[in-house]
């Protein structure tokens, strides 16, 4: 009776934790010497002005501090130009509902009501950014990695978002802001990690098709790799009433790799193949058309960029990408084609310095 008793108990505490999903309405703020934790924006607007938006909360070494916020946007208007606005503040200058999703670090806010996420970005010069979004699809999610005593969680929570929005951008003294509004579509992500990101990841690929006027099914790749050489995906197609085709057994090949400056890489083009049942979905993804290439640490002043060397470095390689897939049923065959959404994420470990004596030193 008693080792029954004993089973029943450690069941009644092992089930929560193995049915809790992972919860993006709000930070966790663990005490983890490497916990972070981000929500991350991309969309894109019909005018062709391209945004991401990361809200960061994360333990940083002293004299910053645990429970740090930091946001920081890249907006690329059409022209090419881009422009970045970033802030970071200490608990009590950014903050979140404890009850629903409102996040806010110094001017920029996510937040949900009803069932639209507004999206504020604002800067001091006037740099502003706003967006209504909401998505039919419910939030999917990545297995937990672990790596020692730490690991990593993500989901996709707001998939194939649509709105409206507008924003306005700085061009210098003088001159009138350059503004913009329209419709966006893009995608939405959620990340919690409690290690260094060199043991969590090794590179990530997202792939967001992008509604055009045939109304056909989209796409949605996320492909992670980690460290240990373990690969997860998750593929998906969505009809236009919201009906979700899910695929499994993915393979992905990536092709025609290209090397950066700084020593990382970026496939150009992506052969993809995936079954659901009788169903499959076959075909590429070619990264066609540059929107922006990104590292944060190019943009770091002197006191961040002595945090940043001993962590990884992030290169993200953001591109409007062309897909040429075969969809097989089992009672006929479609080709899909059409634009996409893409970010390819390569990381790379802190550069490992050596030590050198001194001459004539010990």
């Amino acid at each position: 009776m008693k080792l029954i008793k004993l089973i029943v108990v450690f069941m009644s505490m092992l089930l929560p934790t193995m049915s809790q999903a992972l919860d993006y309405t709000k930070p966790q703020l663990l005490e983890d010497k490497f916990y972070k934790e981000y929500w991350e924006q991309h969309f894109l607007f019909e005018d062709g002005t391209f945004v991401t938006a990361q809200f960061l909360v994360a333990n940083f070494p002293w004299p910053v501090g645990n429970a740090h916020g930091i946001m920081i946007a890249n907006v690329v208007s059409p022209d090419g130009k881009r422009t970045i606005i970033k802030n970071g503040r200490r608990l009590g200058e950014w903050g979140f509902d404890s009850e629903k999703f409102n996040l806010f670090i110094h001017t920029h806010r996510l937040k949900k009501g009803g069932n639209n996420y507004d999206i504020y970005l604002g800067s001091d010069d006037g740099n502003k950014v706003k967006a209504v979004v909401s998505s039919e699809i419910q939030p999917f999610n990545h297995k937990k990695f672990t790596h020692k005593k730490t690991y990593m969680e993500t989901s996709v929570y707001l998939p194939f978002f649509e709105g409206s929005g507008k924003w306005q951008l700085y061009q210098g003294e003088d001159e009138s802001f350059k503004t913009g509004e329209g419709k966006v579509q893009g995608f939405a992500t959620h990340t919690l990690m409690t290690g260094r990101l060199e043991n969590m990841l090794k590179d990530w690929l997202r792939v967001s098709g992008l509604r055009g006027a045939d109304n056909q099914p989209l796409p949605f790749l996320s492909a992670i790799e980690r460290p240990d050489g373990t690969k997860e995906f998750i593929l998906i197609l969505k009809d236009e009433v919201g009906n979700i085709t899910k695929f499994s057994d993915v393979t992905i090949d990536y092709k025609k790799n290209k090397k950066a400056k700084n020593g990382s890489s970026y496939p150009t083009l992506i052969k993809i193949a995936g079954k659901n049942g009788k169903d499959s979905l076959v075909g590429t993804i070619r990264l066609s058309r540059k929107i922006d290439h990104f590292n944060i640490y190019d943009h770091l002043n002197f006191f961040e960029r002595s945090f940043a060397m001993s962590r990884a470095s992030v290169s993200n390689y953001r591109y409007i990408a062309d897909y040429d897939l075969t969809y097989a049923t089992g009672s006929e065959i479609k080709s899909l084609t059409g634009k996409a959404l893409s970010e390819y994420q390569d990381i790379l470990g802190p550069k490992i310095r050596k030590k050198t004596k001194r001459r004539g030193g010990r």
